[in-house]
């Protein structure tokens, strides 16, 4: 009797205890709500240093306006404080810190287009996109619910399909080269469209959830061959992308479970891209030091933030004086209609602009190529009704499972259409995975 009355003691205790760190949680979010503030100002300002550091910003001539144009920005600030943490806030932040970029640059563009009314288009654009990708949040009442027993069997069944895929892709090349090797040869590696599709539903969605489910489930040891399937994919596709994955995957699920999850989303991209932004301008001229400074700030605070930006500015200026796309970049709709363009937007852009196949996310694509900069905003507000979907459907499941199993899918939309995300990154099989994930998880987070 004594012994039960000491388990109830200490249970009361432990209950209490839980109680007593939540209240002061939420009274540390409240009342620090200032510092979440400087947080949400700080990451798009590291993002435009990141460009003044490679050239895009340095002329003193315009750098006080462009301050000034960028601090407006700060407008959406408490968007993201009333936002409670969601799927959508983690894209719209990094869809914010874009936009900022954008911004910008435009004061410093050298191309001949109306700046101001670009401004105002991804302005209002940003505004329409995350009205409904912050707010809409309620839970997707679910017809089909998998016991914790079957989703673990499902998981491995993936694992087991990844491997399968992995081999199915080898067939067609495989290359042990360094990445600046890698670019010369992955255009040589042709593949079949279904099997380019399956490889990016494999890596983009079902690898990245494996790794995050197990790891809520604290199984590391299948987490980890999660991680090691998608590096395996390296030498089949000479995709960069898979080897970032070793490091971002775990480094979101570690951000998520250490900080509360909006400055968790904040903390992913201010630290990685502060830390290397820092060591870009601090590192010596030559020697192994610099080549490290180099690369690291070429991928996170270039390829990552810079690129999405800099692409809207040549669409901005592309299509001031072309004709629209009419969403005809979807081949669906280009096999329905007549295109006024030929070829894909990539190849028309690297042979004006000599910047590469570049491709752009929902806001150039869908907004500013499909319908024009006065229409943009309505795009944008589709857009963000369609991503809204993706809070619905993991409104149950715990923040670091959300973050790291959308990882690889939140680079792919800053840098490629919406539809292409949808269809060729992953993104509608990972709504469909959270959509079946059983609540077991929430339970023990």
């Amino acid at each position: 009797m004594t012994k039960v009355v000491s388990l109830r003691t200490d249970f009361c205790r432990t209950v209490k205890t839980r109680l007593r760190f939540k209240h002061f949680r939420h009274l540390f979010v409240e009342r620090h709500a200032g510092a979440l503030a400087v947080l949400l100002v700080l990451c798009p300002a590291v993002s435009c240093m990141s460009l003044a550091s490679v050239g895009i910003g340095n002329q003193h001539a315009h750098l006080l306006n462009a301050i000034a144009g960028s601090f407006l920005m700060a407008g959406f600030v408490p968007l993201f404080l009333w936002a409670r943490f969601s799927f959508g806030y983690f894209v719209g932040f990094s869809f914010y810190g874009m936009i900022t970029g954008f911004i910008w640059i435009t004061y410093f563009s050298g191309l001949k287009y109306d700046y101001v009314q670009a401004r105002l288009s991804a302005i209002a654009s940003l505004l329409m996109f995350l009205l409904p990708v912050l707010f809409i949040t309620t839970p997707l009442k679910r017809r089909i619910a998998l016991s914790p027993q079957t989703m673990n069997r499902l998981l491995i069944l993936m694992l087991g399909l990844a491997a399968v895929v992995l081999a199915w892709n080898g067939r067609y090349g495989i290359a042990f080269v360094g990445i600046h090797e890698a670019e010369e040869l992955r255009a040589t590696f042709i593949r079949p469209a279904a099997l380019n599709y399956i490889t990016g539903f494999v890596i983009g969605a079902l690898l990245p959830f494996a790794f995050a489910y197990f790891a809520a489930q604290r199984r590391y040891y299948l987490s980890a061959i999660s991680i090691v399937l998608i590096l395996s994919f390296y030498p089949a596709l000479l995709n960069k992308t898979v080897l970032l994955a070793a490091f971002w995957l775990p480094f979101l699920f570690f951000m998520f479970q250490v900080f509360e999850p909006k400055r968790a989303a904040i903390f992913s991209l201010l630290l990685p891209t502060a830390f290397c932004l820092g060591l870009y301008t601090a590192a010596p001229n030559d020697g192994p030091i610099r080549f490290f400074a180099n690369y690291v700030f070429g991928y996170a605070n270039v390829r990552m933030l810079a690129i999405p930006s800099i692409a809207m500015n040549y669409y901005s200026d592309f299509f001031a004086s072309n004709p629209p796309t009419y969403f005809c970049q979807i081949n669906l709709v280009r096999s329905l209609v007549d295109c006024p363009y030929v070829s894909q937007l990539g190849p028309i852009f690297a042979d004006r602009y000599h910047v590469g196949n570049l491709n752009a996310s929902l806001f150039a694509t869908e907004g500013i190529a499909s319908v024009g900069l006065p229409l943009a905003p309505i795009s944008a507000l589709l857009s963000g009704l369609i991503l809204s979907v993706g809070n619905s459907v993991s409104a149950r499941l715990p923040p670091p499972l959300i973050a790291a199993s959308a990882g690889l899918v939140m680079q792919a939309l800053l840098n490629v259409p919406l539809s292409v995300a949808l269809l060729s990154n992953g993104l509608l099989v990972l709504l469909l995975l959270w959509y079946i994930t059983p609540d077991i998880l929430n339970e023990e987070a």
